[in-house]
């Protein structure tokens, strides 16, 4: 189906979207998972595209999950073709095979057909997914290259420990990457302190990674990357415009790719609409 979406708070653009529904099946049992593509017009007649996003839900969520839609929709503006899925389960294996369901079910779009390069994405506990995917991706790619290769990760409001409980921390899953990461988080989520966050990233800086670490703070925002507003929590068109421009250009970023892995492009560090990138 296609629709026309507005995009921009202070330049209103007209962008016509197509979205595809897919289909994935992540255990061989005939169960099947609601997925999405989302493609825009610039680039529905790219044929010889091969980079596409892979963007995942939070726990308790879905695939249209609190800012999912107006991402993907501003992502496919760009030029990058979203994947989403709904995974049913919680679990971390059952969420590993419906996300590489999905991308398989995705790439049977001729739209999608070139694509070799992922950038993956997601939120609480889709970046925790998005993260162990990346290593899966990533060690398959090495013993043979003409597997799908991941470039680079997203993760929005990953959860460093569960609220309250801050002697058990997930750190060792951002330890673990070994590609550029793009971080975004509220400095009110409940799911990662202050203090515990920047010593957790000061950490993977310090180990002196071959691949940036950037950390884009949306200043006030909570775990769904909400601002108190009127009483009440929300997310504004202008933390919205703060969260996609720093992503979208740490993506295009990622375009610029040698052999070794590292970027050869990065835009530079700066402020954002409610938010600054670091």
């Amino acid at each position: 189906r296609a629709r026309v979406v507005e995009l921009g708070s202070s330049r209103v653009c007209y962008m016509t979207i197509f979205e595809y529904e897919i289909e994935a099946e992540p255990d061989g049992r005939g169960t099947k998972l609601e997925g999405l593509v989302t493609i825009s017009e610039t680039t529905i007649d790219r044929r010889e595209n091969d980079l596409a996003v892979l963007l995942l839900h939070g726990a308790g969520g879905d695939l249209h999950g609190g800012h999912l839609d107006d991402t993907s929709d501003y992502l496919a503006w760009m030029g990058f073709p979203v994947v989403r899925v709904t995974m049913k389960s919680p679990g971390a294996l059952y969420r590993m095979r419906a996300a590489h369901a999905a991308m398989a079910a995705a790439k049977e779009l001729d739209e999608m057909k070139y694509v070799k390069r992922w950038i993956l994405m997601g939120h609480s506990n889709g970046a925790r997914v998005a993260i162990a995917l990346a290593s899966e991706m990533l060690d398959a790619w090495r013993l043979d290259n003409s597997e799908d290769l991941p470039l680079g990760v997203v993760l929005f409001s990953f959860p460093l420990h569960a609220p309250g409980k801050h002697d058990d921390l997930r750190d060792d899953e951002l330890q673990s990457l070994e590609l550029p990461t793009f971080i975004v988080r509220g400095t009110r989520d409940t799911f990662s302190r202050q203090d515990l966050f920047v010593s957790a990233i000061k950490t993977m800086r310090d180990a002196k990674k071959a691949f940036p670490i950037i950390v884009h703070d949306v200043i006030g925002g909570n775990h769904s990357l909400q601002v108190p507003k009127s009483s009440k929590d929300t997310t504004t068109e202008l933390e919205l415009d703060g969260i996609r421009t720093a992503v979208t250009n740490f993506c295009i970023s990622l375009k610029n790719i040698n052999v070794a892995g590292r970027v050869l492009h990065q835009e530079p560090a700066g402020s954002g609409a409610n938010g600054t990138t670091r």
